[in-house]
């Protein structure tokens, strides 16, 4: 059942506060409708506000937290693929703050969702900024994780020389020109950019694939944009990744930046019996683009892991950073 839309963005049908960031209406229309399969959101409560949430399929738990701004559809065509052998919650993150963003917040978030959905240890997932918040969790929350998997995210946001231009020049005016073109005009430029494997794109980018990131870029709330961008660049965990003991998967696009495969490297450098793949052919939006190729390499590594560990194991709990 598709929820009736809401017509005040600010507060939810039970009038709530809106916390959590939402992708503008509309954007179904963009999408392959059996990514819908299963996607039913509903409101859930963050405390202080709500976010929406999803909930799918049965068997162990996996969580997929999404990357900058924190639109939970990002992970459209992964989620029902990987709900076939797990129970698979997601939801928007947080882009609302009482004293401005802070890690401490997004952590509570992300422990309220799973103390309903997945008290139990879960298998997390990350892509980009919300791998930084997989990070974090497994840090403050081991026992909570059974495996975690970092898909192009970082240990620390950096920029190196090669990746300069591309950051602060041509990125800034790409995002422009997608968001102000005329809908024809924006389209044929994404589909320069995707041939090209040029910005987050790769030449598997279908146009309705195309349609969809510009909507997001459009509507989302530069506010919401901006707090997530602090977040990413206050984080760090170089200094304690290496304490990790959750088995990890970093996945990156093989066509992704000169700062996301060195950044992923590093991850996997740092944290003890960590596996690296990269995705062949694709670039930063490769859970979107190379679904099957995601989905494919968590479930065989997932497996390869063996049968999940008995309760009580020797984890400590290390509170929340």
């Amino acid at each position: 059942m598709i929820p009736i839309p809401n017509q005040d963005p600010d507060h939810d049908q039970g009038g709530a506060p809106v916390v959590g960031v939402r992708l503008d209406d509309g954007w179904r229309a963009c999408v392959d409708p059996a990514w819908l399969e299963g996607w039913s959101p509903r409101t859930f409560d963050l405390g202080d506000g709500t976010t929406e949430l999803v909930t799918m399929g049965a068997g162990p738990p996996l969580v997929l937290i999404p990357p900058l701004p924190g639109y939970m559809e990002a992970w459209l065509a992964a989620a029902a693929p990987l709900a076939r052998t797990h129970r698979v919650i997601t939801f928007s993150l947080r882009g609302r703050f009482d004293t401005g963003p802070t890690w401490e917040a997004m952590l509570r978030d992300l422990e309220r969702v799973l103390d309903v959905h997945a008290p139990e240890a879960a298998v997390v997932v990350g892509h980009s900024l919300g791998g930084a918040l997989a990070q974090r969790w497994a840090l403050a929350r081991p026992e909570r994780v059974r495996a975690l998997v970092l898909s192009s995210s970082f240990a620390k946001l950096r920029n190196p020389a090669g990746n300069l231009h591309a950051r602060f020049i041509e990125q800034p005016l790409l995002i422009a020109a997608l968001k102000l073109l005329p809908a024809g005009a924006a389209r044929a430029l994404a589909r320069s950019l995707a041939r090209r494997g040029r910005w987050v794109y790769d030449a598997r980018c279908s146009d309705e694939l195309l349609d969809f990131v510009r909507h997001g870029l459009r509507h989302t709330d530069p506010a919401a944009v901006r707090r997530a961008l602090s977040l990413a660049m206050r984080h760090d965990t170089t200094g304690r990744i290496g304490s990790i003991r959750t088995p990890t998967l970093v996945l990156v696009g093989e066509l992704e930046s000169v700062f996301s495969r060195p950044a992923s490297r590093e991850l996997a450098g740092r944290i003890p019996g960590a596996e690296l793949c990269e995705s062949p052919g694709a670039g930063h939006l490769h859970p979107l683009t190379s679904p099957a190729w995601f989905v494919r390499t968590v479930e065989e590594w997932l497996q390869g892991l063996g049968p999940r560990p008995e309760s009580g194991s020797d984890l400590r709990m290390n509170g929340l950073p």
